[in-house]
């Protein structure tokens, strides 16, 4: 896979699958197809007792081949503490993507709600430094535990602790970026959370680690609508479009 983005692929596409989602996998695939994209991964989220993951990928499955359309089926978890445990069921093994996603503040006994950290912060009771090297560490270690790993919507929990991504070291987003190569991942620009920043984009795509598009949409209408995303590519650099 090329570091090289395209515009038309949508990595992120949720279904009724999730509970906030509205709309279905075939009504997904379809619009999919009539604005003519190449690429879609149905992504729908899961937690560690989700039963229903086998239905969603034969469902997935059974809706391929599309005509001019790769459709992948993908999982999206979110880290769980600083080792990088994901809140991921068993059955999602056979997926082709796992959406790695910090939802919740991975703590080092466990998720946190980021309005708890943003208190905790304003408190004192921790530093933003120790927030972030926290959550690079989670990240990091969460991209060598899953299986065919993509970072969605890197960092847009950092904005509801009250910080944002100028607070990540340099060499501390170099560090993911290694760490994603390393681990065969691609990391999205996400529509929907505007992130990660072009910064960023621009550390992992010189590691060599693919970037894509993605819009986390949960209504079919929003696929391949990209406004946002092609802001933070312009920022980063044209070269990373075809």
């Amino acid at each position: 896979m090329s570091t090289r983005l395209r515009f038309d692929e949508d990595h992120h596409v949720h279904s009724t699958f999730s509970d906030d989602a509205v709309s279905t996998l075939a009504e997904n695939v379809a619009l999919a197809r009539e604005r003519g994209l190449r690429v879609m991964c149905l992504s729908d989220h899961v937690r560690r007792d989700s039963d229903w993951v086998p239905g969603f990928l034969s469902a997935v499955a059974a809706l391929r081949p599309v005509p001019g359309l790769e459709v992948l089926a993908g999982v999206e978890a979110k880290i769980l503490d600083r080792a990088g445990h994901l809140d991921l069921p068993e059955g999602a093994a056979g997926a082709d993507r796992v959406l790695i996603a910090d939802h919740q503040f991975p703590g080092d006994h466990g998720p946190v709600d980021p309005s708890r950290m943003r208190e905790a912060i304003a408190a004192g009771q921790i530093t933003a430094p120790e927030v972030v090297s926290c959550l690079v560490d989670a990240t990091a270690a969460a991209l060598q535990a899953a299986a065919r790993p993509q970072l969605a919507h890197l960092f847009s929990i950092l904005p509801k602790m009250g910080l944002d991504e100028s607070a990540v070291p340099d060499e501390a987003v170099g560090y993911l970026a290694q760490q994603a190569r390393e681990a065969g991942a691609v990391v999205e620009v996400n529509e929907k959370w505007a992130c990660p920043s072009a910064r960023t984009l621009r550390a992992f795509a010189a590691a060599g680690v693919p970037v894509v598009a993605s819009t986390d949409s949960h209504y079919c209408r929003d696929i391949g609508g990209y406004v946002v995303a092609r802001q933070i590519i312009d920022d980063a650099s044209p070269e990373l479009v075809p």
